[in-house]
């Protein structure tokens, strides 16, 4: 692209072109992770994919997420956040194609890990990207991007099914690389805007610090929130998830339909919480509020599956649910609390690789504790009382503080 094809640019159409690709990296952010499960007995028949394998290439998502945490705002200091963006979108694009033509397990289980370090940095950069492209509108762009995942999540079980249908399951897996190709159109239209932004941010740069470690990070009391409330929530999907279909057999009686209905129920809920939740976050009381509200929910909701898991199964479903509403209201914090797309950047690697260390762990933590008591109120109990430790963040939040503000003070004293 030419230097005066860049000039000509007017910068409201730079707004529209940053939020265009905003929404089109986060529509297919999530397609690689769900893609695969649906289409896995297609798979084995021309690549061995065992409970084992399959079990393996579920734990990479939340390791890859973290990992991506820590190296993309790094990289996005050296590249900028578009150039993060138009690397992250070609190698996610040659992920897709490798996982549909792999010809073994080895490779499959290669370009997932490739997939999913690229999902994970377009996980970090997108909070960076809105602070960047819409700084006024935080709450609004986090609210279409965060429904835009949520769908890229949903998407894959029917249209990738019906894409196997049509032609073969190795089409599927490689078709979502479009979605990566055409999110790299509006970062590249962007690129030499970019780097023009960046020479004129030359010289404040070299007076900040080269990155926040995460030590530093972690003594603002915000980031620690942020991260506490995206710990809770990332660990309660991944578990729910894993757990769900299995509490309302064994205890609620309930049929696999029935089971697959509530988890179908669990997961549409996230819709209608993306499209709220952010636009309430950014405004001012409201964070503590909604603390509030996702650990009762969360309380009520594992309450209700562990004693009279029978008497309102879908209550208890959806409740539950909601207990995971802090996962896009974090997103939205991240750039409302913060002053510049740079910390906002540092910032989401920081919750990222907190957070998704801490997701990972939750299927482990509730499998264990079935192991060991042989029933799953054990489980319930413990999901019930990490509600509570994001109770904390309430207070932190009602301050209204930026982490340059607390960061400041710290170092002062």
């Amino acid at each position: 692209m030419s230097s005066s094809t860049t000039s000509a640019l007017h910068p409201r159409s730079i707004t529209w072109w940053g939020i265009a690709g905003v929404l089109i990296m986060a529509l297919g952010a999530r397609t690689g992770v769900a893609a695969l499960s649906p289409l896995a007995g297609e798979v084995e028949l021309d690549v061995p994919l065992n409970g084992l394998w399959l079990g393996l290439l579920g734990t990479i998502p939340p390791l890859a997420y973290a990992l991506s945490g820590v190296f993309t705002p790094r990289l996005a200091r050296r590249l900028s956040l578009e150039g993060v963006a138009v690397l992250v979108s070609g190698v996610t694009a040659l992920a897709h194609i490798s996982r549909g033509f792999t010809p073994n397990y080895v490779g499959l289980f290669i370009a997932t890990v490739v997939l999913m370090l690229g999902v994970g940095s377009i996980n970090v950069i997108l909070p960076g990207l809105v602070k960047l492209y819409a700084p006024r509108h935080i709450g609004q762009l986090t609210s279409l991007y965060s429904t835009a995942m949520a769908l890229s999540t949903a998407g894959p079980a029917g249209v990738g099914l019906w894409l196997a249908e049509a032609f073969d399951w190795r089409w599927s897996l490689a078709s979502w690389a479009l979605l990566s190709v055409l999110a790299m159109v509006p970062w590249l239209v962007l690129l030499r805007f970019a780097w023009t932004r960046r020479a004129a941010e030359a010289a404040v740069l070299s007076d900040l610090p080269e990155l926040p470690s995460l030590g530093a990070l972690w003594k603002s009391p915000t980031a620690r929130a942020i991260a506490l409330i995206f710990s809770i929530s990332g660990l309660t999907a991944y578990s729910i998830f894993a757990l769900l279909p299995p509490v309302l057999i064994d205890q609620a009686g309930a049929t696999p339909a029935e089971a697959a209905l509530a988890l179908t129920l669990f997961s549409l809920t996230g819709i209608p919480m993306s499209l709220t939740i952010p636009l309430l976050a950014v405004r001012k009381g409201w964070p503590s509020r909604l603390v509030v509200l996702a650990a009762s929910s969360g309380v009520s909701g594992f309450l209700g599956l562990a004693l009279i898991p029978q008497v309102a199964p879908l209550l208890w479903s959806v409740l539950a649910a909601l207990g995971t509403l802090s996962f896009s209201m974090s997103l939205a914090l991240i750039g409302a609390r913060t002053a510049t797309h740079q910390l906002a950047t540092n910032l989401s690697g920081f919750v990222n690789t907190v957070g998704y260390l801490v997701a990972g762990v939750g299927p482990v933590v509730t499998g264990l504790l079935h192991e060991i008591t042989g029933q799953w109120g054990a489980s319930l109990f413990f999901l019930a009382a990490l509600s509570l430790f994001s109770l904390p963040a309430a207070a932190v939040f009602a301050r209204e503080h930026t982490v340059e503000e607390e960061l400041a003070g710290s170092a002062q004293n």
